[in-house]
């Protein structure tokens, strides 16, 4: 039993002192942070960075963010991130010992590694494929920056530091002290006041000043720090390139700022796909009028000439219902320029009781109530070019963009009634000009403006079955030519993880003219009639 204890003993000694020098090496570890990269637009080449100095176990290296996070509060960009000013006021607040930055051109990722007190440790240049590092040059890259590291801690401490001489000062005073008449010479004021470091310095002996890694400040809270950088490189395995952009769960030094949300690799590129359910409230105005070029002239006009046939149509109760709308950029986050290329969606349909009256020269009939219904659909394809407008390490994108494709619009009712009651239908190519403009993290302006071609009614997705359609320019006119655009304005934004809101104003308008004559009274040389929509969309997204 006592050879046991002892062997216990024994091997808990040594696994302790072990485990103690292991803590003191990643204790002393030097340690590095990596700066905003100019170029690097989507941060991704800066995340794969610091993945690859964590995987070298050979450094301490600080959250992708945290060192862009903090020169963005001195309002400090490009070179001047890693400029004398940051250096001397970020070094030590981030506890690192010197920072790596860089740039891209082209296609290679120029480095530079830069000591705390302004010094040029390391240069080296990278080639780059599709924004990133070739997984050899980045393994290359991070020993290379870690050998500079270590050379950088064998190098002699630089002339700005305090020149050794209190070193024969310390060992001065014991000469003098025993011999009283040495002590009218004291008058010399350099030896009085280099005497009182004398203790300690050579209380420090035992833990030698030129095995620092790099000049550092005196903090109280050294040992604390320490501790936090040790439990960070201890789960720096778990960091990956996958996870581009992201903190990866790695905690920042007690004075810095954690990143903003949306540093992840969901907001470091545009959604794939976008999905809007919500309402639609929709209010129509229509006129038509007989031989003049607007509903405007016809009102003009005198009593006795103001002959024939006329409708007059405004919706006093808009007309509620469903929107649906989806758009799906697929190649989203690649590097390449297809990364714009996408299809849009949308299904947009309101419902509203109309009373509807027949007025004849000789005489009305009862008012009757009917079900009508307006009904917007459209498939585009779709270029957009994205950027981004966000601070550091918090991306805000916004977008440009072209459409092509086709849109229909269809005012019905659910039963034939002989009225002048505008019923259209409409079905047309159309080309549009997005934009999106961030505003801040949760709000963006969003716009759009179409230009129809040929949007003359009668014309259905499902066609003309029955016939009926024709009737919708025979009644004013032998032919027909329409002109038609729409615009719209409104606000988008995230509010939760993937989801999000949009509200939107939308404005369309048609104006048809009529040539020949139709079967209406007083049609005789054609005419005119106009067409306004006003709706406001608004409803819940979830994007991905």
């Amino acid at each position: 039993m006592k050879a046991s204890g002892r062997w216990m003993c024994r091997w808990g000694g040594a696994a302790l002192a072990l485990a103690l020098m292991l803590t003191s090496q990643v204790a002393l570890a030097e340690r590095v942070a990596v700066s905003t990269l100019e170029g690097d637009k989507s941060y991704r080449l800066r995340a794969q960075v610091t993945a690859a100095l964590r995987k070298t176990r050979k450094v301490q290296v600080s959250p992708p963010a945290a060192w862009g996070m903090a020169a963005g509060k001195l309002g400090l960009k490009g070179p001047a991130m890693v400029g004398p000013e940051a250096m001397s006021r970020l070094a030590p607040k981030l506890k690192v010992d010197a920072v790596l930055t860089g740039s891209v051109v082209r296609d290679s990722f120029n480095a530079r590694l830069v000591a705390r007190d302004g010094r040029e440790l390391w240069s080296g240049r990278y080639p780059l494929k599709k924004g990133l590092l070739p997984p050899q040059a980045a393994k290359k890259l991070a020993l290379a920056v870690a050998e500079a590291m270590k050379a950088a801690k064998r190098a002699p401490p630089p002339p700005e530091l305090p020149p050794t001489p209190p070193e024969p000062v310390a060992k001065a005073p014991p000469e003098p002290s025993p011999a009283p008449q040495v002590v009218q010479p004291a008058p010399e004021p350099p030896v009085v006041a280099r005497a009182e470091p004398v203790p300690q310095a050579s209380k420090e002996k035992p833990a030698p000043v030129a095995e620092e890694p790099l000049p550092r400040a005196p903090s109280a809270s050294g040992t604390k720090l320490a501790a936090r950088w040790v439990e960070l490189d201890d789960e720096s395995h778990t960091y990956t390139p996958e996870f581009a952009g992201s903190g990866g769960g790695f905690p920042l030094a007690e004075d810095a700022q954690a990143p903003e949300e949306g540093t992840s690799a969901r907001g470091l590129f545009p959604p794939r796909a976008r999905v809007l359910l919500g309402a639609a409230v929709t209010w129509r105005r229509y006129c038509a009028r007989p031989g003049v070029a607007s509903c405007a002239a016809y009102d003009a006009l005198p009593e006795e000439q103001q002959v024939g046939d006329i409708a007059d149509f405004n919706s006093n109760a808009p007309y509620a219902g469903l929107a649906v709308e989806a758009e799906v950029f697929p190649l989203s986050h690649w590097p390449s320029l297809l990364r714009g290329v996408g299809l849009t969606l949308g299904y947009h349909r309101g419902f509203a009781r109309t009373t509807v009256t027949v007025s004849t020269p000789v005489g009305s009939t009862p008012e009757r109530e009917v079900y009508a219904t307006d009904t917007d659909y459209e498939a585009m394809l779709a270029y957009r070019y994205f950027f981004d407008l966000g601070n550091q390490g918090a991306p805000q994108w916004g977008y440009a963009g072209l459409r092509l494709g086709a849109h229909g619009r269809e005012f019905d009712v659910d039963e034939a009634v002989e009225s002048p009651l505008p019923v259209t239908h409409r079905f047309y190519p159309v080309v549009a000009l997005d934009a999106s403009v961030p505003l801040m993290r949760s709000v963006r302006i969003v716009g759009s403006g179409q230009f129809f071609l040929l949007p003359t009614p009668g014309h259905s997705l499902g066609g003309d079955e029955d016939g009926s359609l024709v009737a919708e320019v025979r009644d004013y006119g032998t032919s027909v030519s329409t002109l038609g655009w729409a615009a719209e304005l409104g606000l988008a934004g995230d509010i939760w993880g993937p989801f999000g809101f949009s509200a939107r104003f939308r404005l369309e308008h048609y104006v048809d003219r009529f040539e020949g004559q139709g079967t209406r009274r007083g049609w005789t040389a054609g005419g005119v009639a106009e067409d306004t929509f006003s709706s406001i969309l608004a409803g819940v997204t979830a994007s991905w």
